[in-house]
């Protein structure tokens, strides 16, 4: 069995050969040639139904569509210049300004005006919840703005997909966060009903902006309304009949929306469709770019290599990637070593053992992201409620509640300072290469 010091070697070399290597980047581009098919079906299907969800929401509770993270997050690239190849900089991303190009994100009455058929704007308008002002709106004509529970609307939902599977297992977690979700008026059973109505009519029917040609079925009918099987969250399996994508999106569905948690609609879509066919603005923006990440999927590999100098893919001890890696699994083994000290005699077996760490690890990554889509609302937490939020999420996943309150507890004493240092390592290669890239 090798020494700590030559399992540290050798974890610095895997890394080195699987991820930025010569042989590890020719490899890993032919291998996203060979998904390319799964991952335009997968994308397909997995963004546009959320997406769809949370724009629904975002009429229901006034949350303007720039606000929704995953769905305006899409990047254009360049090629760099010679300098810049020099510093091992292979492509340059840039993240899209949707604001920028499509002005009526920015304000809920010109996304009213842009997306919805005339007839219906001022319903729309007049009697959609406004967010309120303290001295100014008067009380019960208007809604207040907590940042938690409105960031779990506006990001986390996207991050749980990555967490877990669209069934009925999601509202076992999203019960954990009930009351996060009640601060916004909006219950862990609504979001799940509205997400899982969302995917089963994507599935069984053809729903155009939501389904897709060769995946989704025929639409059973009954009468003027598609029927198809629902399950929801207390796992009733019924009919769900609908007519249109913003039936689903927000509207009040009898057995499946709580009175107040939708918008009675015509049986006709409130969507501007132009010339009668084409998609409303709001919808053409989700399928551009789900259409153009699918094409900028070869560029995942030179995403990956990105700060990495032809000298470094062939010798991992010349890769300040390679230490950067290090570095921050440096960090993982100490939390790790911490958390294993701490732990009483009569929990140490290998699979507590492991579920602490996995725990407290938990503890110092998650708020502390620099890619924050998905986890801002975990950020915004006051420490005594991601705390507490934290404490049920693993006291019922069968861990010991004054185990875990010693160590966060004993974890604040260096917690700050060590989410600052990931902070800065995650940001050091590529800093230093752009000021040297400017410098030549």
């Amino acid at each position: 069995m090798p020494f700590k010091w030559q399992r540290k070697a050798l974890e610095k070399k895997k890394y080195h050969a699987k991820a930025i290597s010569k042989s590890a980047i020719y490899i890993n581009w032919l291998r996203l040639f060979d998904i390319s098919q799964l991952f335009s079906s997968y994308i397909w299907l997995q963004i546009s139904a959320f997406d769809l969800t949370q724009l629904g929401l975002g009429l229901l509770y006034s949350i303007v569509p720039i606000d929704f993270t995953s769905y305006v997050l899409s990047f254009t690239y360049t090629m760099p210049s010679m300098e810049e190849l020099m510093q091992g900089i292979w492509v340059k991303f840039e993240q899209i300004d949707y604001g920028e190009l499509y002005p009526w994100m920015l304000d809920l009455d010109s996304y009213i005006y842009e997306n919805i058929k005339e007839e219906y704007q001022p319903d729309l308008i007049t009697t959609r919840p406004k967010v309120g002002i303290y001295g100014v709106t008067q009380y019960g004509r208007s809604i207040y703005d907590p940042i938690v529970a409105t960031e779990f609307i506006r990001s986390t939902v996207h991050k749980m997909r990555l967490m877990r599977t669209a069934d009925i297992s999601w509202h076992q977690f999203l019960s954990q966060i009930k009351d996060m979700l009640e601060m916004a008026d909006i219950t862990d059973k609504h979001l799940f009903n509205r997400m899982m109505a969302m995917f089963t009519a994507q599935k069984n029917s053809f729903v155009l902006g939501l389904s897709i040609l060769g995946d989704s079925f025929l639409t059973e009918t009954e009468g003027n309304l598609a029927v198809v099987p629902y399950i929801d969250a207390e796992g009733n399996i019924h009919d769900l009949k609908f007519r249109t994508l913003d039936h689903l999106q927000m509207g009040l569905i009898l057995g499946i929306t709580p009175l107040g948690y939708g918008l009675l609609l015509p049986l006709t879509s409130i969507y501007k469709m132009e010339e009668g066919k084409q998609n409303p603005p709001i919808i053409s923006v989700m399928t551009e770019k789900i259409r153009s990440i699918a094409l900028r999927l070869s560029l995942s590999t030179w995403a990956y290599t990105n700060y990495n100098k032809p000298e470094e893919m062939t010798n991992p001890h010349k890769s300040e990637k390679v230490e950067q890696y290090d570095n921050i699994q440096w960090m993982r083994r100490k939390i790790e070593d911490w958390v294993e000290r701490q732990i009483p005699p009569e929990e140490a077996n290998p699979v507590k053992t492991r579920q602490y760490k996995n725990a407290v690890l938990q503890i110092f990554g998650w708020k502390a992201k620099r890619h924050k889509w998905g986890f801002k609302s975990w950020e915004y937490m006051t420490d005594n409620e991601f705390k507490e939020w934290w404490l049920n999420n693993w006291t019922t996943q069968g861990l010991n509640r004054q185990t875990l309150i010693n160590l966060f507890e004993g974890s604040k004493i260096w917690l700050p300072h060590l989410r600052a240092e990931k902070y800065r390592l995650g940001e050091k290669v590529k800093q230093s290469r752009l000021r040297l890239s400017l410098s030549l």
